[in-house]
């Protein structure tokens, strides 16, 4: 049964859970529907005696998203908060945390918080939860009640050793702050630059990149080496760290002691070791270390779990994974080129930057998968689950959707050139700086979305519900709207000549002045619509309804009113049609 912490209690893990070390931490909020285009960011502190992070890659985020010992893997970003459940989640062994980090401190920032004028005053039912990863059953949980009205940045909670023992405590501690502000708290000497001025307001962006840059090129350096992690000077000069919210948290991390021993970076298995492993019958390799592992064009049964393991890197083109568990595992840059991953269970999994061209993926499940800047053109996703899925800067040129759940995914930047998007499900999807030009989305329901400015050149958008859709402005030259639902769109400055408007629901849109010289609206429901001053000259109009429309002053040269129902219409001449 899970405890609920208030905020400064704390939770001995190592003494209530004695027989397991895997638990995962999830963090969740909702963003208040003033302020969706809030962005907000969990980020790890992996701290050493002196309170510091002993080398950059234990700053673990969602541009580093696992810590060089292993014990630390980040979920990635997500963007919306827009629904209830787990927004982030961090997953730790405990067996495998690296001795010289004894505090491992969850941080929740607003992207560019101050920059924007926005804080947590716009955010609504935050928590961080653990839970037993692999039972999933919650241990403790602690909502964060509080009111924070300028507040940018939260710290919610921590883990710490004391007496060789893991503890976790509720913190609840806002600030009015940036990301820069922690890594100065948190920095290490001649490693992290430091902000020159306390009061200088660092850009998020510039912060996470000066990180991603320093990770990227030590971990393209030798592997580390296995000896005890470097800790600053500060270690036995300094005191230990202050602790936050100084009036409630008492200030109880140990220090290492003297004779502790160095976990060094679990090397990574060999495809050699792992085939051989895998012929002698092993199929459970749950957080296996395979970072860079070739299995090119190899064949895994069903039944085999590489859940949370680490495959960044890996070399699975051509693979046959059909059915496999990949839950919570990393893939991030990993090639998955033409791999066969059909009813695969990859919820919660890291494909950041993965290479997945032509990759089949029929009925996967991908909810909360992490796809930003992937290569996914030419997949093949047709109905699988990608709820809540990060699809930001992904390439989906070409790739077949058709079918696929996608609530509450983040479509941001990403290219959909030709995709096939027919009957999926995008309720709630952010499709922010997305081109929609020559997608199907056949059926699709789109219904109270805002398309405003997005282009639909030559989408095929038949038999769509568009229902109070916002498409102002948007180009829809050679796009198929027949037998679309349009009730309440809000169709200002678009244009509609050489649209398909075959059988489409126009009842009381407000089409005055409108250009449809030519267009073809046969069979199409214009019911009540305001057709003054319209153009409908050459118009295919037959079978259309038209009853209690205003058609004054609207011309009709050579429109084709074949059939039509004009019961009450106001004609172009102010009389009601009869």
């Amino acid at each position: 049964m899970s405890i609920e912490l208030t905020k400064g209690e704390r939770f001995n893990l190592s003494k209530e859970t004695p027989d397991f070390s895997k638990i995962a931490i999830a963090l969740g909020w909702q963003v208040s529907q003033t302020a969706l285009n809030c962005d907000i960011d969990a980020s790890v502190f992996m701290l050493a005696a002196d309170g510091r992070i002993p080398d950059e890659k234990y700053f673990v985020f969602y541009n580093n998203l696992t810590s060089p010992d292993g014990s630390v893997r980040h979920s990635g970003d997500s963007r919306n908060g827009q629904i209830e459940g787990d927004d982030e989640t961090v997953y730790l062994d405990l067996s495998k945390i690296n001795a010289a980090i004894q505090e491992i401190v969850f941080v929740v920032t607003i992207h560019d918080g101050q920059e924007k004028n926005q804080s947590f005053s716009q955010v609504e039912n935050a928590f961080i939860r653990l839970y037993n990863s692999e039972t999933l059953s919650e241990l403790v949980r602690y909502n964060l009640n509080q009111i924070f009205s300028q507040e940018t940045a939260l710290e919610f909670g921590r883990l710490y050793k004391k007496n060789g023992e893991w503890r976790f405590q509720a913190v609840g501690q806002g600030y009015n702050a940036g990301l820069q502000s922690f890594v100065d708290k948190y920095y290490v000497e001649n490693a992290v630059e430091k902000s020159s001025n306390a009061d200088e307001k660092v850009d998020d962006a510039e912060v996470v990149r000066r990180f991603s840059d320093r990770v990227d090129r030590l971990l393209r350096e030798e592997a580390i080496e296995e000896t005890a992690l470097p800790v600053s000077k500060e270690a036995v000069e300094q005191p230990t760290a202050t602790p936050v919210n100084a009036d409630t948290v008492e200030s109880d991390a140990d220090q290492i002691t003297e004779d502790s021993t160095q976990k060094s970076q679990e090397a990574a298995v060999t495809a050699e070791e792992f085939w051989k492993r895998y012929e002698e019958g092993e199929r459970d390799f749950t957080g296996i270390n395979l970072a860079g592992v070739d299995l090119s064009g190899k064949t895994l049964d069903s039944n085999v779990s590489l859940s949370q393991a680490n495959l960044s890197s890996a070399q699975l083109a051509n693979a046959n994974l059909t059915r496999v568990n990949l839950i919570g595992s990393n893939l991030q840059g990993a090639n998955l080129n033409s791999t066969n991953l059909q009813s695969a269970d990859l919820i919660e999994v890291n494909l950041s930057g993965a290479n997945l061209t032509k990759t089949i993926l029929y009925d996967a499940r991908l909810i909360q998968a992490n796809f930003s800047q992937a290569n996914l053109s030419e997949a093949k996703l047709d109905r699988a689950n990608l709820t809540v899925a990060n699809l930001s800067r992904a390439n989906l040129t070409q790739a077949s959707l058709g079918g696929a759940n996608l609530t509450g995914a983040d479509l941001s930047q990403a290219k959909v050139t030709k995709v096939n998007l027919s009957g999926a499900n995008l309720s709630g999807v952010n499709l922010t700086g997305v081109s929609l030009t020559g997608v199907n989305l056949q059926g699709v329901n789109l219904s109270g979305m805002n398309l405003s400015g997005v282009n639909l050149t030559g989408t095929n958008l038949s038999y769509a519900n568009l229902s109070g859709v916002n498409l102002s402005g948007v180009n829809l030259s050679g796009a198929s709207l027949s037998g679309a639902n349009l009730d309440g769109a809000n169709l200002k400055g678009v244009s509609l000549i050489g649209v398909n408007l075959q059988s489409v629901n126009l009842s009381g849109q407000n089409l005055s002045g409108f250009n449809l010289s030519g267009v073809n609206l046969h069979g199409a429901n214009l019911s009540e619509a305001d057709l003054t001053s319209a153009n409908l000259c050459g118009a295919n109009l037959s079978y259309a309804n038209l009853e209690k429309a205003n058609l004054k002053d609207a011309k009709l040269v050579g429109a084709n009113m074949d059939r039509a129902k004009l019961a009450g219409a106001i004609m172009p001449d102010g009389t009601i049609h009869e």
